[in-house]
């Protein structure tokens, strides 16, 4: 036996961990009751002074065997005295860095005091019995087969797995693991994400387009990695069910595109959902099912399908196409170089705002952490999603004046800082030389 493995078995008859008075910490009396009530796999890591083990704990999760043990990790930094001193006085693990295993309803299987390992881990999770979710899901189906629910959340289980194996498999690293007593950084999280989309933008501009698309997937690999979707996929859409599920369950995500099985399962499915569309063309629901599988099969043009569906007669024009097909459809027309359906799109919806607020209807979200109000994030989101694309339109179409005004009261309304480099790149990329140079020197409001 490793000596980086301890296994512990619990029996009625051993007395060894003495009674100990009620804890009284919230986080202790909360970590508790989860466990409790927890019917599958739990791992506790309680880290070193220095953190030692963090590095060699981020690579256990981003290893995609990780992924198929579904255990469920909480991540402490050595600061968690009470947890430590939880873990010695109940269970007698410890002192840290130290980790334990416990399986359904909080039973303790397993600890140690070295860094875990994942063939370790594997070994104790089954010579406990350890039931994973996945697999309680499976066990209730053989026995309820046409429950809906159980099918959905299961599905949804599988394809969560089988994106983050791709993610591993194109070389992208799973975020480092967040300490489980520490609030998660939601203004770190969207910088990071907004740094992300810069840089796929910046990659853009230098592009040469001799880049070539990934490999499929080997007949190995898709059906270790997406058989088992989709089989069930299949299954739904077979038998009409996928209607009654709300789209977000069974959307496979772009990962899936390289999956020869996928792309025939989104191919399939996707007249299924087009006849649904046009019996309900303004559900939200179906359109976003309908994008999803689209990219999964490489992409579709929209245009032929909005024009096949009849909109009531009340729909408003500002609400046709439906706001949620609207970053697909200004992708379509540009493709297609359609400008003045853009223009069309969008112009109404800039006027009514700006309306709006001059007449004092400038709703603004506030955002609050532990009851203190915070400030806004900066963001490319509305220069990406509104702004650019109604500027380009309108300088394709000789528009300069209207461009520059809306770029304008886009940067005064929301400063963002890579404004005036995506405006400059813009009017360069529409021959619009001086009202680059302008717009490269565009500065944010005084405050």
């Amino acid at each position: 036996m490793r000596k980086t493995l301890c296994l512990t078995l619990i029996c009625a008859g051993v007395g060894l961990v003495a009674q100990v008075p009620p804890v009284t910490s919230p986080m202790i009396r909360l970590l508790e009751m989860d466990l409790q009530d927890s019917k599958t796999g739990n791992i506790i890591i309680l880290d070193g002074p220095k953190n030692e083990w963090k590095p060699k704990v981020d690579a256990m999760v981003s290893d995609s065997a990780w992924i198929d043990l579904e255990l469920s990790l909480r991540y402490y930094r050595q600061k968690s005295s009470e947890v430590g001193s939880w873990l010695m006085a109940k269970h007698a693990v410890g002192p840290g860095p130290c980790w334990a295993l416990f399986a359904e309803k909080g039973r303790l299987v397993a600890f140690g005091t070295s860094v875990p390992n994942i063939e370790s881990l594997a070994k104790a999770a089954l010579d406990a019995d350890i039931k994973t979710y996945n697999g309680l899901l499976r066990e209730f189906l053989r026995s309820n087969p046409d429950h809906l629910e159980a099918q959905q959340r299961l599905l949804r289980q599988l394809i969560n797995n089988a994106s983050r194996k791709m993610k591993l498999k194109l070389g992208e690293k799973r975020d480092p693991i967040s300490p489980a007593d520490e609030q998660e950084d939601f203004e770190k999280y969207t910088r990071q994400h907004e740094a992300e989309l810069e840089a796929k933008e910046d990659a853009k501009v230098k592009a040469t387009g001799t880049d070539k698309p990934p490999p499929d997937l080997s007949a190995e690999d898709d059906q270790a990695i997406w058989g088992e979707v989709a089989d069930r996929l299949v299954s739904l859409f077979r038998s009409g069910d996928w209607s009654l599920i709300d789209a977000w369950w069974i959307l496979p995500g772009e990962t899936a595109g390289r999956s020869p099985r996928m792309r025939a399962v989104c191919i399939h499915a996707l007249p299924e959902v087009e006849a649904a569309l046009g019996r309900r063309p303004e559900a939200w629901s179906l359109w976003f099912l309908w994008l999803g599988l689209s990219k999964v099969v490489g992409g579709r043009p929209i245009g032929p399908l909005l024009d096949s569906l009849t909109p009531l007669p009340t729909t408003s024009p500002l609400s046709w196409p439906p706001m949620a097909v609207r970053e697909a459809y200004i992708k379509d027309a540009r493709g297609r170089s359609d400008w003045q359906s853009i223009r069309d799109f969008l112009l109404p919806q800039w006027e009514r705002e700006e309306l709006s607020r001059a007449v004092g209807k400038n709703d603004t979200w506030v955002r609050q952490v532990d009851g203190k109000t915070q400030p806004p994030i900066e963001t490319g989101m509305d220069w990406r999603g509104f702004t650019e694309p109604l500027a380009e339109a309108l300088l394709r179409l000789g528009e300069t004046h209207l461009a520059d005004r809306i770029v304008t009261a886009s940067f005064i309304q929301h400063p963002w800082a890579s404004l005036p480099k995506r405006a400059q790149q813009l009017a360069l990329r529409c021959n619009q030389p001086a009202l680059a140079a302008q717009w490269g020197a565009l500065l944010p409001p005084a405050k």
